[in-house]
């Protein structure tokens, strides 16, 4: 039971990250649905498909780092 509840913490937030992303006009509605319906079927995607999908969105500014990012 302490996987699944640890999944779910993970799951909500994600889904914050990428609420603040639709809010500051990064990603669209329609990327943020689609990402929301993976999310909520995390285990019918493999890890590769995850990266593929999801690893677009580390290209916007300020995923993945709390440092300001890099004009270079």
């Amino acid at each position: 039971m302490e996987l699944f509840e640890e999944l779910e913490r993970i799951k909500i937030r994600f889904v914050a990250a990428y609420d603040k992303l639709v809010d500051q006009g990064l990603i669209s509605e329609d990327e943020y649905l689609q990402i929301m319906e993976m999310i909520d079927n995390l285990d019918k995607y493999s890890i590769e498909e995850l990266r593929e999908k999801l690893g677009r969105f580390r290209t916007v500014e300020g995923i993945g780092s709390k440092e300001a990012p890099n004009p270079h």
